[in-house]
């Protein structure tokens, strides 16, 4: 006699590992400046008050001055803008108190 039904322990145990996967799943190395991304490093702020706010006024994040973005803006160099995600974050971390999130887009 069979105690435990096989299928639905295996069921369950896919289950279980699947969402503590997704839950402690390694950081990307790279972003795009999408949703996701807004939402879980810029506070959900749009692309262009981050642009403004933080790429404008903290030219060093630019990947070409030893930074951590990549095309801030479109330029002929590239349009297309990517984020080096764990050096953004030890950034980031570093200068929260510094950025003034509650800033407003020029009007």
């Amino acid at each position: 006699m069979e105690l435990i039904n096989e299928q639905a322990f295996q069921d369950i145990f896919k289950a279980e590992v699947k969402e503590f996967l997704q839950k402690n799943k390694p950081l990307p190395r790279t972003a795009r400046l999408d949703k996701e991304t807004r939402d879980n490093l810029f506070h959900g702020k749009g692309n262009e008050w981050i642009r403004t706010f933080i790429f404008d006024q903290y030219p060093e994040v630019d990947e070409l001055n030893g930074g951590w973005v990549l095309n801030p803006r479109k330029t002929a160099n590239g349009k297309t803008t990517s984020i080096l995600v764990k050096p953004a974050i030890e950034w980031l971390n570093k200068h929260e108190y510094e950025i003034d999130w509650n800033a407003k887009m020029p009007s």
